[in-house]
C-alpha cells in the first residue's frame, strides 16, 4: 500500500523518525492523509474506511460504493482514471489502507502523550508568535491610517472653506467686471450723445454770432431752445453714472485681493530671507573695470530657491530676480525645470504683480563660473519650439561676449533677435547665424566694452559646435554666432564658443525653415545646476 500521491517521498521516508519522535512532520502526514479526496470526509473504521486502488490512490468506502454503484462493469481512479485489474463486484473487493490506518491511529495516541502536548504548545507558540508580529503591525497602520484619515478629513474641510471663499471672491471680481464692462459701455454711449449735442450746440452759437440781424437771432434762439430737454437728459444719465459706486466696490475688493494674494507671496519669501540671511557671500574676484561679485553658496540654498520656484507655481505665481544700478530697475525671470533653474536675460522694468522676488546677485551667485552653460529659446509660427542648451568651452573674450549677451548683465542680450541665415544648406557643415542685437538683420552686432576677440583655437566643425564671428576686419559684427547642424570636418572654426549639450534638434529644425529670419530668439539666459 502507498500514501497518496501529493505526499512527497522525502515525507514518506522520514514517517518511522515522524512515529517515534513526534517530530513536526507527524502533522503534516495526519494532515495530508486524514481526508478523503473525493469527497473530503475525514476517514474512519465506518463509511468512510480508507481503500487503497491497484494504482496507489486512496479513496474511502463511501466514495468507492458510490462509484461501482454508477459503473458496475468497470472502476476507474476518480484521480489518475486508470481501471482496476479484473472487475469489482462489492467494495469489499478493494483492500483496505491498514497504513493510513494506523498512522490516524499512532497520532490519536501519540497526541496524548507529554512530547505531543509540548510539541502542540510549541506549535501553538510559533503561531502566536507569527500573528502577533503581523496583528502588531496591523493595528499600528491602522491606527496611522485613522489619524491620517481624521487630518485629511480636517484639511479637506479647510480646503472646502477655502475654495468656497475664494468661489466667492471670484463671483464678486467676476461681477464687478461685468459691472465695470456695462458701465463703461453707458459712458462710451453718453459720451457719444454729449459730443454730437455739444456740437450741435457750438454749430447753433456760430450762427447767433454770425447772425446780421434780429430776425436771424430771434430764430438761432428759438432753435436752441430744442435742445433744452435733450441736454437736461444728458445731464441727468452723466450725473446717474458719475454716482455710481462701481468704481469703488472695485477698489476695495482689489485691495481685500491683493492683501491675500500678498500674504502669499510674503510666506514664501519670509522662509528665503531668513535662509539667506544666515548664507554669507564669500567674494573671490572683482575684475578690473566691470566689479563682479561671485558668491558661493551651499547647496541648500539652490534647493530652497527651487522650493520656492515649485510654491510660486503651485498658486499660479512667478519668480523673478532684480538688479538695480544707479536707479536703473531691470528684472529676470527665473524657471525651475527637474535638476535645474534657468535664469533668462535681463530686461528693463520692474516685475509682475504678485511675484516672488529674489536679488539678482543673490541667484547669480548660484552660476558655476567653472562651467558655464547657457540657452536660447527659440521660437517661429507663434510657438516657442524649446531650449537649446550650450555649454561654454572656455573663457576667451569672445565667449565672455557670448555669455553677457546671453544673460543681459552689462546691458543687451539676444532678446528677441532674429536668426539671419542658413549657411551650407542641406550640405556637410550647414549652419545658421544669428546675433545680431543692434540692427536684428545682420548688419549690427558691436562687442560689448572692452572685450576685444582675444586668443583663437582652431576646432573642427561638427554638428553642435558653436562659433563666434571671426572674419575679416569687419568690427560691426563681432556678436554675431553661429551654431553647426552638421558635420564638416575638413573645416576649421578659429573662434569656438561651446557646444549644443540639449536641443540641436531645434536648431537643424529652424534651419529646414523656408525663411530662416521668421526664426526668433524669444528668451535667452544662463542655465543653473542644481
Amino acid at each position: 500500500m502507498t500514501l497518496q500521491p501529493f505526499m512527497p517521498a522525502g515525507v514518506i521516508e522520514k514517517l518511522p523518525c515522524v512515529l517515534a519522535h513526534t517530530h513536526r512532520w507527524c502533522w503534516v502526514l495526519v494532515m495530508a492523509s486524514r481526508e478523503c479526496g473525493v469527497c473530503l470526509e475525514q476517514y474512519d473504521e465506518g463509511q468512510h474506511r480508507p481503500r487503497c486502488l491497484s494504482c496507489g490512490h486512496t479513496v474511502c468506502t463511501s466514495c468507492l460504493s458510490n462509484a461501482i454503484t454508477r459503473n458496475p462493469a468497470s472502476l476507474t481512479c476518480p484521480f489518475c482514471r486508470v481501471p482496476q485489474p479484473r472487475r469489482v463486484a462489492s467494495v469489499e473487493d478493494i483492500p483496505v489502507n491498514f497504513t493510513v490506518l494506523n498512522l490516524l491511529q499512532d497520532t490519536m495516541h501519540i497526541a496524548g502523550t507529554p512530547r505531543a502536548q509540548a510539541l502542540l504548545a510549541e506549535v501553538k507558540r510559533e503561531a502566536n508568535e507569527f500573528t502577533t508580529t503581523h496583528l502588531v503591525a496591523y493595528n499600528c497602520h491602522i491606527l496611522r491610517l485613522k489619524d491620517y484619515q481624521e487630518r485629511l478629513a480636517s484639511k479637506r474641510r479647510t480646503q472646502e472653506e477655502q475654495v468656497a471663499v475664494l468661489e466667492t471672491l471670484l463671483t464678486q471680481h467676476k461681477a464687478i467686471l461685468e459691472n465695470l464692462a456695462t458701465t463703461a459701455s453707458r459712458v462710451t454711449t453718453v459720451l457719444t450723445q454729449g459730443y454730437d449735442q455739444r456740437e450741435a450746440l457750438k454749430a447753433s452759437q456760430a450762427r447767433i454770432n454770425g447772425a446780421t440781424s434780429l430776425l436771424q437771432v430771434t430764430a438761432a434762439h428759438e432753435e436752441d431752445r430744442t435742445f433744452s430737454n435733450s441736454v437736461e437728459e444728458w445731464s441727468k444719465q452723466a450725473q446717474q453714472i458719475l454716482q455710481t459706486q462701481v468704481v469703488g466696490e472695485a477698489r476695495e475688493l482689489d485691495r481685500v485681493t491683493d492683501a491675500a494674494l500678498q500674504a502669499v507671496v510674503d510666506h514664501n519669501m519670509a522662509q528665503v530671507t531668513e535662509a539667506l540671511a544666515q548664507t554669507k557671500p564669500i567674494i573671490h574676484h572683482s575684475p578690473p573695470g566691470h566689479p563682479q561679485v561671485d558668491f558661493e553658496y551651499s547647496s541648500g540654498v539652490a534647493l530652497l530657491v527651487s522650493k520656492i520656484c515649485q510654491m510660486a507655481d503651485m498658486v499660479g505665481s512667478t519668480v523673478w530676480v532684480v538688479k538695480e544700478d544707479d536707479g536703473r530697475k531691470r528684472c529676470a525671470r527665473l524657471t525651475l525645470t527637474p535638476h535645474r533653474l534657468y535664469l533668462s536675460a535681463l530686461r528693463e522694468g520692474d516685475p509682475p504683480r504678485y511675484s516672488h522676488v529674489f536679488p539678482f546677485d543673490e541667484v547669480r551667485g548660484l552660476v558655476e563660473e567653472s562651467c558655464l552653460k547657457v540657452y536660447l529659446e527659440m521660437s517661429w509660427e507663434g510657438k516657442a519650439q524649446g531650449r537649446v542648451c550650450i555649454k561654454l568651452v572656455n573663457t576667451v573674450a569672445r565667449t565672455r561676449l557670448f555669455f553677457l549677451l546671453c544673460t543681459g548683465e552689462w546691458g543687451p542680450s539676444y532678446l528677441n533677435t532674429r536668426l539671419l541665415e542658413v549657411e551650407s544648406r542641406g550640405m556637410p557643415g550647414e549652419r545658421i547665424w544669428g546675433g545680431d542685437y543692434q540692427n536684428n538683420d545682420g548688419s549690427g552686432g558691436a562687442a560689448l566694452p572692452g572685450l576685444t576677440r582675444g586668443p583663437l583655437h582652431s576646432q573642427s566643425a561638427t554638428a553642435g559646435l558653436v562659433a563666434g564671428f571671426c572674419y575679416g576686419d569687419d568690427h560691426r559684427k563681432p556678436a554675431h554666432f553661429v551654431i553647426y547642424t552638421g558635420d564638416c570636418p575638413v573645416v576649421y572654426e578659429e573662434c569656438p564658443l561651446g557646444r549644443v549639450e540639449e536641443g540641436l534638434d531645434i536648431v537643424q529644425a529652424a534651419a529646414a525653415l523656408p525663411d530662416i529670419t521668421a526664426a526668433t530668439i524669444t528668451e535667452c539666459g544662463v542655465v543653473i545646476s542644481l
